[in-house]
């Protein structure tokens, strides 16, 4: 079952090196494509093969795939391109709704 292209587009705040994540459903796999002008996150793109499942809900968050390679190729613990791109292949997996996520710092 394809259940379609799941994009976000992260603003990840100071550094400004938007990224684009694109995930899609095919052949049972989890296939991802992520652009940024972040030579850390192009490195993470790289390094990140297709994707199951299992790698999208892999619980605790030290075995999770994702963000293992992630831990590997990112310098800011702080980044949340992992989580992007977890919510884009959760949605394209079929387990999830898209719903807007949003950090706001109150001023």
């Amino acid at each position: 079952m394809d259940t379609g292209k799941a994009t976000i587009t992260v603003d990840p705040g100071v550094c400004r090196l938007v990224s684009k994540v694109e995930v899609w459903m095919e052949d049972g796999v989890l296939k991802c494509h992520i652009e940024s002008a972040c030579k850390h996150v192009q490195e993470m793109a790289a390094k990140l093969d297709d994707m199951t499942m299992m790698d999208v809900i892999k619980m605790p968050y030290s075995e999770n795939r994702v963000y293992q390679v992630a831990g590997r190729t990112l310098k800011h613990s702080t980044c949340v391109l992992p989580a992007a791109v977890l919510k884009a292949a959760e949605v394209a997996a079929g387990l999830g709704l898209k719903r807007d996520v949003h950090l706001t710092f109150q001023k």
